[in-house]
C-alpha cells in the first residue's frame, strides 16, 4: 500500500460526493474551496472554518492522514450523539471501497471516522449506512 498526496485524496473525495449524488452546490464548494458540510438530521450547512467542528476535522485529518469531505451529526438511541466524518483513506489501495452504493442508489455504505463526543474512547473507524435524500446525507445505521 502506498501513501498518497492530499491533493489526490481531495479529488477522490470530490468523486465520492458526486457518487453519493450530493447537491452540486456542496460539491462545487468542496472542489473550489475545500468546504466541508455538516449534514445534521437532513439539514446541511457549511462548517465555519473557525468553529470547534472545523478544529475537529483538522485534528482527525492530521492524526489519521485522512481527507474528510462531509460530516453527519446524528443521535442513535443505542449509542447516543455521534459525528460521522466521511473520509478518504491515505492509501490508494483503499480508494475503490470508500463508497458502496446500494443497487437502487438510495443508500450507501461509506467509510467514516465516527466520533462519540460523550465517550470519546468509543470513537472508531468503519462503515456507516447513509440514506441519500434529495442531495443530502442522513446516517441511518
Amino acid at each position: 500500500m502506498s501513501l498518497r498526496h492530499s491533493t489526490q485524496q481531495k479529488e477522490v473525495a470530490a468523486l465520492a460526493l458526486r457518487e453519493l449524488n450530493v447537491s452540486m452546490p456542496y460539491v462545487f464548494e468542496y472542489e473550489a474551496h475545500g468546504s466541508v458540510y455538516l449534514f445534521d438530521c437532513g439539514n446541511a450547512k457549511r462548517i465555519a472554518p473557525s468553529s470547534e467542528l472545523a478544529d475537529k476535522v483538522r485534528e482527525i485529518e492530521a492524526a489519521r492522514k485522512l481527507k474528510i469531505y462531509a460530516v453527519t451529526h446524528d443521535f442513535l438511541p443505542s449509542v447516543g450523539e455521534m459525528y460521522s466524518f466521511l473520509c478518504i483513506s491515505p492509501y490508494k489501495d483503499d480508494w475503490d471501497g470508500m463508497v458502496k452504493l446500494s443497487s437502487d442508489k438510495q443508500r450507501a455504505y461509506v467509510y467514516a471516522y465516527v466520533y462519540n463526543p460523550v465517550i470519546p474512547e468509543y470513537s472508531e473507524s468503519g462503515y456507516v449506512l447513509l440514506s441519500l435524500i434529495n442531495g443530502k446525507l442522513l446516517r441511518v445505521g
